[in-house]
């Protein structure tokens, strides 16, 4: 599913302020705990949030790609970084804190999306927060549409157009990619990713059935809003 390399795919969201955002985060958990001291970021792609995120607090993180966690390692020496599916990871350590910031939408199916949002819950400790961005809703998805991102950085360009339309109950998006550099020359590079479209309900009503409470939507927060939930502190 991932045809760029690492630094290819930091460069393809170089416009992205992962900094404003960590702040955000941190701001966030501050208000709900500042006792927090643990972090989990699940699907964790090249570690831009946990670069920050490190200087506050202990960060670890997962992904299916082996060459975004190498990055990820480099930015956040300190954390262990694990090869791993968000749907069925088992990591040894508890958090106070996990993250599933806008790659939930991998989840394709609502049993996926449960099970996502388990493996989070198991991994927190009593009273730990979960916090999740989501991905698009079914009413916004731009079906039949194309669009275009391009950014360069150091004499490296990057061009992507991207098709969205459906797959049956999937959204389907084909990639096209223009990788180009004076020493490389220009390379296209090609992928498809099929992705769940949940409602709100579906999505509170999955972190209801994996035992999370006090469920909040904020809908003003990170690119496609935010969800805040807590694993119940028990005695």
């Amino acid at each position: 599913m991932h045809e760029l390399s690492a630094d290819q795919f930091d460069l393809l969201f170089a416009h992205k302020d992962y900094q404003r955002e960590a702040h955000h985060l941190r701001d966030r958990l501050w208000r709900m705990n500042p006792g927090n001291h643990s972090i989990l970021d699940v699907a964790c792609g090249t570690g831009a949030h946990d670069e920050v995120l490190c200087q506050f607090y202990e960060v670890d993180g997962l992904d299916v790609h082996p060459g975004f966690l190498e990055l990820a390692r480099k930015r956040n020496p300190g954390g262990t970084y694990h090869e791993s599916d968000m749907c069925n990871f088992r990591l040894d350590r508890m958090y106070d804190v996990i993250l599933c910031l806008g790659s939930i939408g991998y989840a394709q199916t609502y049993g996926q999306l449960v099970a996502v949002l388990r493996c989070c819950s198991e991994h927190l400790i009593n009273g730990g927060v979960l916090v999740v961005e989501p991905w698009l809703e079914p009413s916004q998805w731009p079906n039949d549409t194309v669009a275009e991102l391009h950014n360069e950085r150091d004499g490296m360009h990057i061009t992507r157009l991207a098709h969205h339309h459906r797959i049956g109950s999937l959204a389907a998006i084909d990639f096209h990619y223009l990788v180009g550099s004076p020493k490389t020359g220009i390379i296209h590079r090609t992928e498809r990713h099929e992705l769940g479209l949940f409602t709100r309900d579906d999505t509170r009503q999955a972190l209801v059935e994996v035992g999370l409470t006090g469920i909040d939507y904020d809908p003003q927060g990170m690119t496609h809003g935010l969800y805040t939930a807590r694993k119940e502190q028990v005695g």
